[in-house]
C-alpha cells in the first residue's frame, strides 16, 4: 500500500470519526435539535450520557463496516461501507421527491408526474415544448443564446 493511500485512509477514518461523534453530540446552538440528538445519546434517559452511551453509535457504524467481522476495518470495508451509507441517503432522498402518495415506493406514474411538473416549470412560454432559451444551463450545455 502506497504512503499516500495510507494518509488517505487516516483522513478518511478521522473524519468518520469526528463526524460520528460530531452527529452525536448536541450541537453549540442548542434548541430543539441538540435536545433530540442529547436524547438519542442518553438511551437509559437518566439525563446524562456514559461514555457507552456516546460511543454507541460510533462502534455500530464500526460493527457494520467490519463486514468479515475480524474486528477491524480494512480500506475496502471502509469504502463500501461509506458507498453503502451514501447510497442509502440517495435512495431515501430520491423516494421523498418522488414518492407523492407516502407508501415509501416510486411508480412510474409517480416519475411521470414528477417529469411533468418539471417540464412544465421549465416550458416558461407554455408553447407545449421547450426550446434552447427555456432549458436552465445545466441542460443547455452552460451556454444559452444570448449569453
Amino acid at each position: 500500500m502506497t504512503l499516500f493511500r495510507k494518509i488517505n485512509i487516516a483522513l478518511l477514518a478521522a473524519v468518520v470519526t469526528v463526524t460520528g461523534a460530531g452527529i452525536a453530540l448536541a450541537d453549540d446552538r442548542g434548541g430543539k435539535r441538540g435536545e433530540m440528538r442529547f436524547e438519542r445519546l442518553d438511551a437509559d434517559s437518566d439525563g446524562s450520557v456514559t461514555f457507552a452511551e456516546f460511543s454507541r453509535p460510533m462502534m455500530e457504524r464500526f460493527n457494520e463496516a467490519d463486514a468479515d467481522g475480524d474486528g477491524t476495518i480494512s480500506a475496502t470495508e471502509l469504502e463500501e461501507a461509506l458507498e453503502s451509507r451514501r447510497a442509502e441517503r440517495r435512495a431515501s432522498h430520491m423516494i421523498e421527491r418522488f414518492d407523492i402518495d407516502g407508501d415509501e415506493r416510486v411508480s412510474a406514474d409517480e416519475i411521470v408526474n414528477r417529469q411533468e411538473k418539471m417540464f412544465a416549470l421549465m416550458d416558461r412560454d407554455d408553447s407545449g415544448v421547450i426550446t434552447e432559451d427555456e432549458l436552465p444551463r445545466r441542460f443547455a450545455g452552460g451556454k444559452r443564446r444570448g449569453d
